[in-house]
């Protein structure tokens, strides 16, 4: 059976910037050289059909503007797994003009449509809270993340895995992932916990960001990492872990997804 696998293939400079998939953040970085790349999309397609990616330019971190330097451009590619990493057709494609200095931009937006095929259907956001409307997120959003670290610097990864795995059962539906590869997935991150990498208490400077159409929510820094994060102090090293949070029918408790 064929295994769909769609991959933005982009170039970016000078700038951060979004990339969603029927409003499901698949790519979320800051750039301040240039980078070219490809990066898979699947789990942002929940299902079959009309599929619509939305990408934005913002300034760089402690800046007011899109700088005349940023440039962004992008295509989506269509490959099959099923059998090694066959390139099967080139879909739909865009390129930012270039930024013109004398109007200062505070961000740029892009929107499109593609279809897609996938032999799966994954659960959506239908009937779940809509979470611009909770006074509190932030704050509830800030426990969860909290939540997460004392969960790992208690050594519960038993818990840990059981908060992410509704996340991870996503990712191994979209990405074709074996069991193996899925577990192997949890036991790298738990591999880390146990070489010494602790949580890092939630800043104070951190950003909400909204999607799913307001049904899911995460905290990111400015520039756009995961406010998620853990630090081994023996060598600096950091590691992210890049989650969302939401609140499913019948609930009334954050969930990671």
């Amino acid at each position: 059976m064929a295994q769909p696998y769609y991959q933005i293939d982009f170039s970016a400079s000078h700038c951060q910037f979004e990339v969603r998939v029927n409003d499901i953040s698949v790519l979320h970085m800051e750039i301040t050289g240039q980078v070219s790349t490809m990066v898979p999309i699947n789990p942002g397609i929940l299902k079959s059909g009309k599929q619509t990616i939305a990408v934005k330019i913002l300034p760089l971190s402690g800046q007011p503007t899109v700088t005349e330097h940023a440039e962004f451009n992008y295509d989506i590619k269509l490959f099959d797994v099923s059998n090694g990493f066959e390139f099967k057709e080139q879909l739909s494609g865009f390129r930012f003009p270039p930024v013109d200095k004398s109007k200062p931009h505070t961000e740029l937006k892009h929107e499109a449509f593609f279809n897609a095929e996938v032999p799966y259907t994954v659960k959506d956001y239908d009937g779940a809270v809509d979470l611009t409307r909770i006074l509190t997120i932030k704050q509830l959003l800030t426990t969860a993340y909290q939540q997460i670290g004392t969960l790992v610097d208690a050594g519960n990864y038993e818990g840990f895995r059981k908060a992410i795995a509704l996340r991870e059962g996503i990712m191994a539906t979209t990405m074709y992932l074996s069991k193996g590869e899925s577990d192997a997935r949890i036991d790298d991150l738990v591999n880390d916990f146990k070489n010494g990498f602790k949580f890092e208490s939630i800043q104070h400077e951190t950003v909400m960001h909204f999607y799913a159409n307001g049904r899911s929510a995460a905290l990111k820094k400015n520039n756009g990492e995961s406010a998620l994060v853990f630090m081994n102090k023996q060598t600096g090293e950091e590691l992210m872990i890049d989650v969302t949070f939401y609140i499913p029918a019948g609930n009334t408790s954050l969930q990671i997804i």
